[in-house]
């Protein structure tokens, strides 16, 4: 079995030749200012849907499944656990550690959307720009993440924080309050008083348990002390 770092190298490696040659070839059908403007806002759209996907995910790692778990498990499910035991401790993480599980998880999407062709028209090019630009979010977003949890970031970082382009330290203090299960959005942190505002998590909890009977949180005790 390949070691899991050499996988999440390898994610890496993947992840910017994808991203690379997804710009390359968008870039001459952007030159236009008409183009220029949409996709601008695919570009935004894709930085939101990158928050609603990381809350999503977040929230799917934290409240169900074990250490046990296939293939997620001791990569996925067991990191997200063992960061309520030890906050700081993503703050320990090197580069690849933080963000080579994100990049794995964008391939599924990267790769598809890096074969469709830019200039067979609008449509086509906006699609491609809102996947990527979620993509490279999706990817910065346990960065962003890191930084939310360091005692002093880079002065850079603390200006974004604080413009709220990224994820901030005291609004992420909210999901570390426990039992751990309401802003889970760790991009930017955007939709989290929104989809708080209408439990959409614990409504969803409750769809999957009335159509499955699967309750979440019901192994959370169980992975906690097997990381604690």
């Amino acid at each position: 079995m390949i070691p899991h770092r050499i996988v999440e190298v390898l994610g890496i490696t993947g992840f910017i030749g994808l991203e690379l040659l997804i710009g390359a070839r968008a870039w001459p059908v952007l030159r236009s200012d008409h183009n220029a403007l949409w996709a601008a806002a695919a570009v935004l759209g894709g930085f939101v849907a990158a928050d609603f996907v990381s809350g999503l995910i977040h929230w799917g790692f934290d409240r169900y499944g074990t250490s046990s778990t296939p293939v997620l498990g001791a990569n996925f499910i067991v990191p997200f656990r063992e960061h309520h035991v030890d906050p700081k401790g993503i703050t320990r993480h090197d580069f690849v550690e933080t963000n080579g599980n994100n990049c794995i998880a964008t391939m599924p999407v990267l790769l598809p959307i890096a074969a469709l062709d830019p200039a067979a028209g609008l449509p086509w090019l906006l699609l491609q720009l809102v996947l990527a630009s979620m993509c490279l979010f999706v990817m910065g977003t346990n960065q962003f993440h890191k930084w939310a949890h360091q005692d002093q970031p880079p002065l850079l970082v603390v200006a974004l924080m604080k413009a709220h382009l990224i994820l901030e330290t005291k609004h992420h203090d909210k999901h570390h309050t426990p039992p751990f299960d309401r802003y889970y959005c760790i991009t930017s942190g955007w939709l989290n008083p929104l989809l708080d505002k209408v439990q959409f998590f614990k409504r969803f909890e409750q769809l999957i348990e009335k159509t499955t009977g699967t309750r979440a949180g019901e192994d959370d005790a169980k992975v906690v002390a097997e990381v604690g």
